[in-house]
């Protein structure tokens, strides 16, 4: 589908649509399941025992994949909030995907050092 296609509601075919916000202008996207995205960023995070972005919150986030590689469990929120450790668990060694598009934060339940790359390893895929 190319980009703004004017739809007159009322006159034609439907379009299914959802309502986002994107670069703080309202939208209507179709509602589909994209495979594969177009960009995307890949980073490392030291978790502490305060609160810490993972990723900023992206209208055009598909996917989010989180690695601990830290010697320490953390505890993710994906709801765009303050980590606390009632959150998620996340132990050592172990991934999550998540499909969210707000922010993502993490904290862990006592002071750390990272060393090396022993931090969460992240992948963001967008569809823009």
């Amino acid at each position: 589908m190319a980009d703004n296609i004017a739809v007159t509601p009322g006159s034609g075919t439907n379009v299914a649509t959802d309502e986002r916000t994107i670069a703080a202008t309202t939208v209507h996207v179709p509602r589909y399941v994209p495979i594969g995205g177009t960009s995307g960023a890949a980073g490392q995070v030291t978790i502490t025992n305060s609160s810490t972005t993972i990723a900023a919150a992206a209208a055009t986030r598909l996917r989010l994949i989180i690695v601990n590689r830290q010697t320490v469990a953390v505890f993710i929120d994906p709801s765009g909030g303050t980590a606390t450790t009632a959150m998620f668990r996340l132990d050592p060694g172990e991934s999550v995907t998540l499909q969210v598009t707000s922010l993502v934060t993490a904290i862990t339940a006592a002071a750390y050092s990272a060393s090396g790359d022993a931090k969460v390893h992240y992948i963001e895929e967008t569809s823009a």
